[in-house]
């Protein structure tokens, strides 16, 4: 069977059905391994090429992408951010409401 033929499935019985099934499962899972595993290693070479760790570059990663996500501060109270994605603070659905506006508390 070519690539490109396509399967009648009518024409099968449940068993064979099942079979496929349980077969495109266990393909879906290796396939999707793989595409783990080769990512892993292109990570591995990046680490290498910048002669540091992959635990580094995560810990750097999630540091740089908290800091770069921050779209909105509270001026009352820097520690209170947020992404603005997702719901509204409360802190922030407050400040609407007695008449400040979201660009007073942009980034």
């Amino acid at each position: 069977m070519t690539k490109n033929s396509a399967i009648d499935l009518d024409g099968l019985g449940v068993d064979e059905l099942r079979a496929i099934t349980e077969n495109a499962q266990q393909l879906i899972a290796k396939k999707q391994h793989q595409r783990l595993y080769d990512a892993y290693m292109q990570f591995e070479k990046i680490a290498e090429d910048s002669n540091t760790t992959i635990e580094e570059i995560l810990k750097a990663g999630e540091t740089l992408e908290k800091k770069r996500s921050i779209k909105y501060r509270n001026t009352d109270n820097s520690e209170e951010t947020w992404t603005g994605r997702g719901r509204k603070p409360t802190w922030l659905v407050e400040a609407l409401a007695a008449g400040r506006k979201l660009e007073d508390f942009a980034v």
